[in-house]
């Protein structure tokens, strides 16, 4: 009788969500100590550490130190919606989409740290999907690529994009070699859960995947704010877990699991704590998974 396959050790990064209100220096001594390979970082969180008074040199000296990379910048958002033009996001009264600066400075930090992911969504809407869409993200692609760049597309269940088929419809149609997707467990879920069709994406599109569980039903009927405040660890909710994991287990797919867990719950832990228990919940059901590699 054949051994059952071996789990195994999932590559990890710490996604900024997690441990949003941590100093830099904590997040990346806290990211290395529970066994991450890098974080994530969110374009408002290094604006606002240049205004504290870090320079790009500090950062890099302290990633240095504690042998951790930026993996993932996030997020452009409303890539395909009129430049400038109100995201309406409660509580961010000035963001907009397609907005310049978040593209220049997601630029930057890939040409000064080597950043090989951004996330980008679509605008807060149900406005159709048309050619015009695809051709903005395959112009989002192009100006990324003389970065060394590569564009995550991430679906959400209360955006333009709202599901797996309608994000791989959007890479697919586009054609970019730097083009593919950000496959986040929460809206994964959330939207339309097809798992069949999750098994049979491309590999090399699956650039990020984003893990966290939650509540079945939602806690707060508005999706958004229940995204942002109520994700549980993994494994301490009602997702598939499991199933999403062995769909994923696939030759060629090689992203880490990002671990995004936006928890209000969790916000008052230390960063260490925090990090050490969303890693450990992640090999756990990583290691549960199905498996017939």
């Amino acid at each position: 009788m054949n051994a059952p396959p071996a789990a195994r050790e999932p590559r990890l990064v710490l996604a900024w969500g997690t441990v949003r209100d941590a100093s830099f220096p904590d997040r990346v001594a806290a990211a290395r100590r529970a066994g991450y390979e890098g974080i994530g970082l969110a374009i408002p969180y290094y604006r606002d550490l240049l205004a504290q008074g870090w320079k790009d040199r500090d950062l890099a000296a302290v990633l240095a130190e504690w042998h951790v990379r930026i993996n993932e910048v996030e997020v452009l958002f409303g890539f395909h919606g009129a430049p400038g033009q109100p995201a309406g996001v409660a509580g961010r009264p000035g963001l907009v989409y397609a907005d310049p600066e978040l593209e220049r400075t997601a630029f930057h930090l890939a040409d000064t740290f080597g950043v090989p992911f951004v996330q980008t969504v679509g605008t807060f809407d149900a406005r159709p999907i048309g050619p015009e869409v695809v051709d903005a993200f395959g112009e989002l692609c192009d100006r990324a690529a003389a970065h060394g760049l590569r564009v995550a597309l991430e679906f959400v269940p209360y955006s333009s994009i709202p599901d797996l088929a309608s994000g791989l419809a959007v890479v697919a149609g586009a054609d970019r070699g730097n083009g593919g997707l950000c496959v986040d467990s929460w809206h994964f879920f959330r939207g339309d859960p097809d798992l069949g069709l999750l098994r049979t994406v491309p590999p090399e599109r699956v650039f990020m995947v984003q893990f966290n569980d939650g509540p079945v039903p939602p806690v707060d009927p508005d999706r958004m704010a229940d995204a942002v405040h109520h994700r549980v660890l993994p494994g301490e909710g009602d997702f598939d877990l499991r199933a999403f994991v062995a769909a994923l287990e696939r030759p060629g797919v090689e992203a880490p699991f990002s671990v995004e867990v936006y928890c209000d719950a969790l916000r008052s832990r230390p960063t260490s704590e925090v990090a050490r228990r969303a890693a450990d919940a992640t090999r756990a059901v990583v290691a549960s998974a199905p498996r017939t590699l």
